[in-house]
C-alpha cells in the first residue's frame, strides 16, 4: 500500500484570500506534486511540470461527489 506524506510549505497569517495555502503531496518518499488552495480555486502542479490544472471550488465538489468513496467523517 502507498504511504502519502503532506505538508503545508506555506501558510499565510491571514485568511485565505489571495494568498495560497501550499500542500505538498508525497508518495512513498517521491513528490507527486503541490497543491494550492486559495480562496478562488485550487490549484494542483505536478513535480517536474511548470503549467498545472485549475479546478474551481464548485467543479471540485463535483469531482467529490461523483468520484469519492463515501466515509463518515469523523472529528
Amino acid at each position: 500500500m502507498s504511504r502519502h506524506q503532506i505538508t503545508i510549505t506555506d501558510i499565510p497569517r491571514m485568511i485565505v484570500g489571495a494568498n495560497d495555502v501550499i500542500f505538498e503531496v508525497r508518495e512513498n518518499d517521491v513528490k507527486l506534486g503541490d497543491l494550492k488552495v486559495s480562496q478562488g480555486n485550487l490549484f494542483w502542479l505536478s513535480s517536474g511540470h511548470n503549467i498545472g490544472r485549475v479546478l474551481e471550488w464548485n467543479q471540485f465538489a463535483e469531482l467529490a461527489d461523483k468520484y469519492g468513496r463515501k466515509r463518515r467523517y469523523n472529528s
